[in-house]
């Protein structure tokens, strides 16, 4: 359902970084429409993409909720992950 606004998507990806970087990860391109956010991140060997994935969407819709005040912002409950080479990542930044 669309529901990250044009007028607030920016700052939503910014503290998304902030967040990744916050988790030990790599906030290497965030970007996204408004039903879904694409993020490239670089991840430690032992990191657990649960987690991380489930702390990163617990940050967001907290993040949502006190600064924009939409108390009905919720992330899907799945989410996709892909590993990247790194001679793809340019192309992926890209994207």
């Amino acid at each position: 359902m669309p529901s990250i606004s044009d007028e607030w998507r920016k700052r939503l990806h910014e503290y998304l970084g902030g967040t990744v970087d916050g988790l030990g990860g790599v906030s290497q391109g965030i970007g996204g429409i408004k039903d879904h956010v694409h993020l490239l991140v670089g991840l430690k060997a032992t990191h657990c993409l649960a987690d991380f994935m489930r702390d990163l969407k617990k940050a967001g819709s907290i993040w949502v909720h006190e600064e924009i005040r939409d108390r009905k912002f919720a992330w899907q409950e799945g989410y996709s992950a892909f590993t990247v080479s790194p001679t793809a990542r340019a192309a992926v930044m890209r994207y």
